[in-house]
């Protein structure tokens, strides 16, 4: 089995363990929000914000990396009528745009 696809059972696995009666208010990294009208990989994004911000190092390299960033958010709102565990992802862009 791919790589990719052994990721996305993970990451099901995990998401079906949440409680989101509770108020998951954090990006989980589903990528329910994609796919992006603009090209932004949202959940990367996300994963190397709270990375970074959580103090690792290398995070703020790799976001630096990917191909589209933060800023290439055209804010239309696709990603955040997508979320399950309404984070605001578009909103989160804005944060994540002044942060790198």
């Amino acid at each position: 089995m791919p790589m990719k696809n052994r990721l996305q059972i993970k990451n099901c696995r995990i998401i079906s363990m949440m409680d989101i009666t509770k108020g998951v208010r954090h990006c989980v990294c589903c990528s329910h929000c994609h796919p992006c009208p603009a090209g932004l990989n949202i959940a990367l994004i996300n994963k190397y914000y709270d990375l970074a911000r959580a103090g690792d190092d290398m995070a703020a390299d790799h976001y630096m990396k990917l191909e589209k960033h933060a800023e290439d958010c055209v804010q239309c709102g696709h990603c955040s009528s997508r979320c399950p565990f309404h984070t605001d992802p578009m909103n989160r862009m804005m944060d994540i745009k002044e942060y790198f």
